[in-house]
């Protein structure tokens, strides 16, 4: 190696310092600004708007003065309206349900329509009556079951055929719904004459109380022979029907 000579080295000083100074210029301008400087825009307000409006307000001393605009007014010849009556603080105190009725009725000063509800007669005997089988709509009819020959019971009374004495049969019903029904008995339409039923209207026990009897009557007719009745229980609130077979032995 030989160092090099004084013309080269001053030749090679000026490159370098020519290439330092091309990469300060360079990179000036890349953090100079190179856009248009934005327009000033000055935005003036309408002079019909005002701003301080109500700022002077001041409430009255001594008290305290509602601003609030009421949700509808009065007419003209409606007294209410009338901003120079003085309100009681107690005005409408007992609000607008007839709060103040029912005080009233409490003091004695109303009459609430009910007096003597609650009296006894003592020509009525208390006790349930329920509406005629008519008037609920009741029909005394074979169900499905005992068309087909099902029938929840099935009893048999012997008689002489030229009797006049009636024949007396008791049979019990035990109650299987859930609440107390209202029942209704008659015969349906293949039942010949001479068949009653006692009671034929009431109220049944509820499941597990007491049973209900029902006392069947047979009337001969002077004919022996057999001949068949079928006795309906009907239950209709509850969808329910007990059909019983009475057959009668006439010798």
């Amino acid at each position: 190696w030989k160092p090099e000579s004084g013309a080269k080295s001053a030749l090679h000083a000026a490159a370098m310092a020519k290439t330092v100074l091309a990469l300060a210029l360079g990179s000036a301008a890349a953090f100079s600004p190179n856009a248009a400087p934005r327009a000033t825009t000055i935005v003036r307000s309408d002079p019909n708007i005002k701003t301080d409006v109500g700022s002077g307000w001041k409430p009255e001393s001594g008290g305290f003065s509602s601003t609030d605009t009421p949700d509808f007014f009065y007419d003209d010849d409606d007294e209410r309206g009338d901003i120079s009556n003085k309100i009681g603080f107690t005005d409408g105190i007992m609000g607008s349900t007839g709060l103040d009725k029912l005080k009233e009725q409490n003091t004695g000063g109303n009459n609430p329509g009910v007096e003597g509800a609650l009296d006894v007669d003592p020509d009525v005997i208390g006790g349930y009556t329920c509406a005629t089988a008519e008037a609920a709509g009741v029909k005394f009819e074979l169900t499905t079951l005992a068309k087909m020959g099902r029938f929840d019971q099935e009893i048999s009374i012997d008689m002489p055929a030229a009797s006049d004495i009636p024949r007396l049969e008791t049979i019990t019903v035990k109650p299987v719904c859930m609440g107390f029904e209202d029942f209704y008995a008659g015969w349906s339409p293949e039942t010949p004459p001479g068949f009653s039923v006692s009671p034929i209207q009431g109220r049944m026990e509820r499941r597990g109380g007491e049973p209900s009897l029902f006392d069947i009557e047979v009337k001969a007719d002077g004919q022996t022979g057999e001949r068949v009745g079928y006795l309906c229980i009907v239950l209709p609130d509850d969808d329910e029907q007990f059909t019983i077979k009475v057959t009668v032995n006439c010798f």
